[in-house]
């Protein structure tokens, strides 16, 4: 999958732009060395809903950090989470989704935590959250196709419907619970961002302009106008992440001006816009 040059970062490390998913993820291929080290400090920070209730309330906060290096998917997962997590991060902005991902890990925590079950289990790592943003993506871009041309809401379903199958076998209900509503307060948050317009049956508390995918037009400060895409394709070997990619960049200025881009941001718009358009 192609890879965009620069990225609206934090902070740079060398030519890397250190965004939240980046952080994330640099945490995770951290926690593998610290397993190495002491195991136990990894237990730890996962959560466990009794021991948050005895007030080790940094478990809701702390596991995603936990991600074992014990079989090979951790590093599949850490992969996938780079690509998913960035894609919507490009879309709605970093500020907006580091709170989207403080949200999904802290408030499923707190609510499971509340609920005493007779089966529990640590949970722990960045797959869980993956699955809430793949679920996001795919319900925000129904005609997004992933490998081998699978559309990417039927892989977002096998992933969820897998491990619901799995944590009913294992008994391991807490976990269950937590990623269920991670996927809900993903969505709800995603929503409140203009993603997922589909979902009309959540309500948006803050207002603001619907995420559209049709031809639209928004006016900047200064009396200039933005036309939104869908841009037509003139070479059909564009990428079809190029076209998501410029959908979100003038989705967030529909909801937010165009004033809202980074420099970075705007040298991609006027970028994408010009290789869709054939020039």
């Amino acid at each position: 999958m192609p890879e965009r040059p620069t990225r609206d970062g934090w902070f740079k490390v060398g030519a890397l732009d250190v965004t939240t998913t980046a952080l994330l993820v640099g945490l995770g291929i951290i926690s593998m060395f610290v397993y190495a080290i002491n195991r136990s400090v990894l237990l730890d920070l996962a959560f466990l809903g009794p021991l948050v209730r005895q007030g080790e309330v940094w478990r809701l906060v702390t596991w995603p950090m936990v991600n074992p290096p014990t079989e090979i998917w951790v590093v599949l997962t850490l992969a996938f989470f780079w690509f998913v997590g960035h894609r919507i991060e490009d879309s709605i902005g970093r500020r907006r989704f580091t709170t989207m991902i403080a949200l999904m890990t802290v408030v499923p925590a707190a609510l499971v935590s509340l609920v005493q079950f007779d089966a529990v289990a640590y949970a722990f790592g960045l797959g869980i959250l993956g699955i809430g943003l793949l679920v996001v993506f795919a319900l925000d871009n129904p005609g997004a196709m992933f490998f081998f041309g699978i559309p990417a809401w039927a892989i977002a379903g096998v992933y969820v419907g897998i491990d619901i199958l799995r944590y009913l076998g294992d008994r391991r209900f807490e976990t269950l619970f937590l990623e269920l509503g991670v996927i809900v307060v993903g969505l709800v948050t995603a929503r409140q961002y203009g993603l997922v317009s589909s979902l009309e049956f959540i309500p948006r508390f803050g207002g603001g302009a619907s995420k559209k995918r049709t031809a639209r037009s928004t006016k900047r400060q200064g009396g200039s106008t933005v036309v939104a895409g869908p841009w037509p394709v003139a070479d059909a070997g564009h990428s079809t992440l190029d076209q998501m990619e410029l959908d979100g960049l003038l989705d967030k200025i529909s909801a937010q001006g165009i004033d809202s881009l980074s420099r970075t941001e705007k040298n991609r718009l006027n970028e994408l816009s010009k290789k869709l358009r054939g020039r």
